[in-house]
């Protein structure tokens, strides 16, 4: 199974500069940390491990939105789909045919690690990849939170080659890589569902995902009848209830009950891979104490024993205070160009209140500012004061 160091892309319109994502702890890890996170080696001396959390905070419009679309992007390219057929290939650019897309995308298998380095460019009217390789080398024992990025010694393994017939022009070569190797990547990607909730289609649902989010479902079964899905929906002692399309479940299920079957049953199903799920403003319809427990299960061992990793957005600075470590947290600013900068620069401790800091600015522009305020303020005041009709004097 792939397991994601970095991302790295330089070239993007919409970002400031180069845009760095790591998923490796970069902050001194303790025995105490390492309940929530996935060791890279079976070494004892190998002290590196990829982050079961990775999450994104700023206030509306900072591109919390489009850093997880770059990163689902990311996962597509590495899950062999063509780069024009992704469904977020728009944050490439508007088809620039001068500008050049630099992506270095580091990861681990089994016990190597490996650089992919992929060039995009705008031609013809659609995306190509014009160069390619893949280095690889030995992961060691030694390796640590900078060593492990460092690829100079390492060996091309792979190289995409312009005679090469079999490859269309916008897949990678991680194909090749992949089929040699015999791996994957899996990840499940919920973003277009942030603000519509409509229930996956599932065989069965598990009786303990259906009772932790509504404990008066008894069942909800699906059955295909002459081409078409029928389900099936029970209620403790209630008549059960046949329905033929999944949005009838609005119906009768709250949205919070709706996005909880989802996220908690692709969650379990992760637990099984150790794949990623990416989740755009976790909070929405969920109350802090299931983001909680969401957090805690991805953060669980026992739970989740092959590190699967809980990708989020949020605008809620109280939802952070459930992550202990800073170095999966990060600052995610627009001011014409979209930044995003990890907590633990800014923040040198984990025992530091996030949530007091967030709030009153010390960490960046990440709350609306006070200029900002007092102008809506003014605005809803001239509007009152226009429809209220001036007092009539004897």
């Amino acid at each position: 199974m792939i397991k994601v160091l970095k991302i790295s892309a330089e070239g993007l319109p919409l970002y400031d500069g180069k845009c760095e994502i790591n998923f490796i702890n970069t902050q001194r890890t303790t025995s105490n940390d390492t309940e929530g996170m996935f060791k890279l080696s079976s070494s004892n001396a190998n002290r590196l491990y990829t982050n079961n959390i990775e999450s994104f905070f700023g206030i509306n419009a900072s591109g919390k939105t489009t850093i997880l679309r770059l990163i689902s992007f990311v996962f597509s390219v590495l899950n062999n789909e063509q780069i024009n057929n992704i469904k977020y290939c728009g944050i490439l650019g508007e088809g620039n045919e001068q500008n050049e897309i630099v992506f270095d995308i580091v990861f681990a298998n089994c016990d190597t690690v490996n650089l992919l380095h992929t060039v995009i460019k705008y031609a013809d009217e659609h995306y190509i990849i014009t160069e390619e390789y893949i280095k690889s080398r030995k992961l060691l024992a030694s390796d640590n939170k900078t060593s492990i990025f460092d690829f100079s010694s390492a060996t091309t393994i792979m190289k995409r080659k312009d005679d090469e017939q079999y490859l269309v022009d916008d897949m990678s070569i991680i194909v090749g890589y992949k089929k040699a190797e015999k791996t994957t990547i899996v990840f499940s990607d919920m973003l277009e569902i942030t603000n519509i909730n409509r229930l996956k289609l599932l065989k069965e649902y598990p009786l303990s995902v259906l009772s932790y989010f509504d404990s008066k479902i008894e069942y909800i079964n699906t059955r295909e009848i002459n081409g078409k899905t029928v389900i099936y929906l029970k209620f403790r002692g209630e008549k059960e209830k046949i329905l033929y399309d999944l949005a009838e479940l609005n119906t009768y299920l709250s949205s919070g009950t709706i996005k909880g079957i989802n996220i908690f049953g692709r969650a379990i199903s992760l637990f099984e891979t150790g794949g990623y799920l990416i989740i755009d403003d976790l909070e929405n319809h969920f109350n802090q104490e299931i983001v909680s427990t969401l957090i805690r299960f991805f953060t669980n061992k026992k739970v989740n024993p092959h590190g699967a990793t809980l990708i989020f957005s949020t605008h809620y600075s109280e939802l952070l205070e459930h992550i202990k470590r800073n170095d999966c947290i990060y600052i995610v600013e627009n001011k014409d160009k979209i930044t995003i900068t990890p907590l633990n620069d800014r923040m040198q401790r984990n025992d530091e209140n996030k949530v007091q800091s967030f709030k009153s600015g010390l960490i960046g522009n990440t709350a609306p500012s006070y200029e900002a305020y007092i102008q809506l303020k003014k605005s809803i005041i001239n509007k009152v004061e226009a429809i209220i009709p001036s007092p009539v004097r004897p």
